[in-house]
């Protein structure tokens, strides 16, 4: 876990003559509140994604694999169904990446706050990732490319060859594509509270001289 300088972000926080603690507080609060909710969705769907795609793909594919002549659709039907479900898996792990970046991003900014206030909080003691590597990213890119995998089955069920090879393709392609993707978002220069409140003085000043004119 990358230290941070404590006495550094001490010493910013004296500077700014208009930083009141409260503010602090409701800023820190905000911030856990949000990474909670987040987590917390992320933590559902990703258990009841496979869950569901599981039981589904087992109730289309059970009949055409155990004995064809009764199965209840045609192979052909399968294909639209697949892609529906590729789909929708698709989004679905778009918006797990847009959340696992707003996490860590939740994360540093936990951290930094927790300095100013010189507290040890949930995001200054966060246990990392076992090896720095097997965590809960780990987990979402693993899950994810393996539904949209098996999705791919489904798409390609009629052309055994193909849904052997694509099914595996696809999973690499998931799991490769997104272990590399730039997981921190890039850090944003923090609002100067001390030229926020100069202008709303300012602003404020010329409506006081407008009222008396």
């Amino acid at each position: 876990m990358a230290s941070i300088d404590q006495s550094r972000l001490a010493l910013e926080a004296s500077r700014d003559k208009d930083w009141r603690e409260e503010d602090v507080t409701t800023v820190y609060l905000e911030v856990c509140k949000a990474y909670h909710n987040i987590d917390d969705f992320r933590s559902k769907l990703l258990g009841l994604l496979p869950l569901v795609s599981g039981t589904s793909i087992f109730f289309l594919l059970k009949d055409a694999l155990t004995n064809p002549t009764k199965g209840t659709l045609s192979p052909s039907s399968l294909v639209p169904i697949g892609i529906f479900g590729f789909i929708v898996t698709l989004g679905l792990f778009f918006y797990e990446l847009h959340g696992i970046r707003r996490c860590i991003g939740l994360i540093e900014l936990g951290k930094r706050i927790e300095g100013l206030m010189g507290i040890g909080g949930q995001f200054w003691h966060r246990p990392p990732d076992f090896a720095d590597k097997v965590g809960p990213k780990l987990a979402s890119i693993v899950i994810y490319p393996a539904v949209l995998g098996s999705w791919t089955y489904v798409t390609l069920f009629t052309w055994p060859l193909l849904a052997q090879v694509g099914a595996p393709l696809v999973f690499v392609i998931g799991l490769v594509g997104s272990w590399f993707l730039p997981w921190k978002a890039k850090s944003e220069l923090e609002p100067n509270r001390q030229f926020r409140i100069a202008k709303y003085k300012t602003l404020r000043e010329l409506d006081e001289q407008k009222d008396s004119c």
